[in-house]
């Protein structure tokens, strides 16, 4: 669990991660992870922080059970 991390539910149970928490709970390399966000491979949002603005990337459990069956499904 990262040093900044508040939450008190365990990372595999939540439903949406950052990249680099998602490479880690789907035992990926986050480069990848990163790659298929900007190539659009991968879903993610960006839900609004304190102030209103765009926060950190995220992505959810849904997106990254999409992703890795089209990954299985190559080959």
């Amino acid at each position: 669990m990262s040093m900044h991390d508040s939450s008190r539910v365990p990372l595999g149970e939540r439903l949406a991660w950052s990249p680099e928490d998602a490479a880690q709970v789907y035992s990926l390399d986050v480069r990848g992870v990163r790659r298929a966000i900007n190539t659009g491979e991968l879903d993610s949002f960006r839900a609004p922080n304190r102030e209103g603005m765009p926060g950190r990337r995220k992505v959810s459990r849904q997106a990254m059970d999409r992703w890795i069956q089209t990954l299985t499904n190559h080959g």
